[in-house]
């Protein structure tokens, strides 16, 4: 966990820098706060206040690149942390800092947790493709249908280290060969989703929270193709080998979108995973492509394989880079899995989850907090 840059260090616009002076006040209140010292991996304000900072600093950052759209994101967490800053006691204004950092981090960055993964159906590789472009662009598609579209698109291959997909190489042979004439070796391929189509699996006041948020951060549109199965579609999903899509759903890897390059991101780690093996086949920068006999089959039905969204990879991005500098990772992973909470303990030291639960799910029912969906 790092602690916010001083102000001027920030690099932040004068408006930023307005409130950056009250959010280095509120991180050194939460950092004396007694409350860290009860259950602070659950509920830490310390986390809360830098998820805010971190947030703030990083769409900043990239609001010139063009990767997250515009300076809507920036313009409106500046507005959330000013309304936060309308309150006349020091008290009230740190509180409301720690619930609009606590508001993000369960409804921002929570947005892209871990969905569930399957290994793929095995036709022969002619009818296996035509099968799968007549099945594009359909509405309502399932997870299994938008899986083979994935693979297909991608060449049966990871899209970051080019491994083939193990079982559609002892299903087809015309993969198999193409692997052996690459001279790349096998793995098993899963569809990590970019938003996850697990959110949507909690209670509905939850998943419109969500929805809100993006909206307000300019993503109406991306916002409307993610609703019910929208999230199974190929604009919101990449093949991936199944220990990075592990890294990919804890907030360990991300991408970068480069600017001025179509489709084409560096990837970046968290600290701490330098000793996997499958680094070794990874390169610094990625460019999706359609492959290029699938790319040709689909236009010859009229038929398009869409690339996933880079402004959805961007929002990813950013959240998983303020995951990891404000310490609100190994948060976002233990109360993803709040549903296997243990009995509560004789001598109260589960207490302070048990607040956090009951905190987020009071939010998801009313979330007028500091004019968040005005």
């Amino acid at each position: 966990m790092s602690a916010l840059p001083s102000i001027t260090q920030c690099g932040l616009d004068t408006e930023g820098c307005s409130v950056w002076t009250h959010l280095l006040k509120a991180e050194e209140k939460a950092s004396l706060d007694p409350s860290r010292y009860i259950a602070a991996r659950y509920n830490d304000p310390l986390v809360a206040v830098r998820t805010v900072g971190f947030f703030l600093q990083d769409f900043w950052e990239h609001s010139s690149d063009g990767s997250l759209g515009s300076t809507l994101p920036y313009l409106r967490l500046l507005r959330d942390i000013r309304s936060c800053l309308e309150y006349m006691h020091e008290d009230e204004r740190y509180d409301a800092i720690i619930q609009l950092g606590r508001l993000y981090q369960e409804y921002l960055m929570r947005a892209w947790k871990p969905t569930p993964s399957h290994h793929p159906s095995r036709p022969s590789f002619d009818v296996h493709r035509n099968r799968i472009l007549d099945e594009v662009d359909k509405s309502a598609q399932t997870r299994h249908n938008v899986r083979k579209q994935a693979l297909l698109r991608d060449g049966y291959r990871c899209t970051l280290t080019g491994l083939y997909d193990m079982e559609s190489c002892k299903a087809m042979p015309e993969i198999e060969q193409a692997r052996l004439e690459s001279a790349k070796p096998c793995a098993f391929l899963e569809m990590a989703h970019i938003f996850s189509e697990s959110t949507q699996d909690d209670d509905k006041n939850h998943a419109a929270t969500i929805f809100a948020i993006l909206d307000l951060f300019g993503l109406k549109e991306r916002t409307k193709s993610l609703y019910g199965r929208g999230t199974n579609e190929l604009h919101n999903v990449i093949t991936m080998a199944g220990e990075l899509h592990t890294c990919f759903d804890h907030f360990e890897l991300w991408l970068e979108p480069v600017h001025n390059e179509d489709n084409t991101y560096d990837i970046r780690w968290s600290p701490g995973v330098s000793c996997l093996l499958i680094r070794s086949h990874l390169p610094d920068r990625v460019t999706f492509r359609v492959e290029p006999g699938t790319a040709a089959a689909a236009a010859a039905k009229g038929k398009q394989l869409k690339l996933p969204d880079p402004v959805l990879i961007a929002i990813r991005a950013a959240c998983t880079r303020v995951a990891n500098l404000s310490g609100a990772a190994e948060q976002i992973g233990i109360l993803r899995d709040r549903e296997e909470m243990p009995v509560l303990a004789n001598d109260g030291s589960m207490a302070e989850l048990l607040s956090s639960c009951l905190m987020f799910t009071s939010q998801a029912a009313n979330v007028s907090l500091h004019g968040i969906t005005s």
